[in-house]
């Protein structure tokens, strides 16, 4: 292999660690709004269930 190539490899090399770096970075952050995502719907569902506690209606009907 000539210079050239070894060269050409290696920043191949460096984009890709960076590339995966990056797609961590963000599969982490989905991860994260996923979860914080199901925390919002828990409280919403509570909050719905509690409302329709309060009037009377059974939930288990909805």
């Amino acid at each position: 292999m000539t210079d050239m190539n070894l060269v050409q490899l290696e920043r191949s090399a460096q984009h890709l660690t960076r590339r995966f770096k990056r797609l961590e970075n963000l599969m982490d952050e989905a991860w994260l709004e996923h979860e914080l995502i199901r925390r919002d719907l828990r409280d919403m569902f509570t909050a719905y269930y509690g409302w329709l506690g309060k009037e009377g209606v059974d939930h288990e009907r909805h």
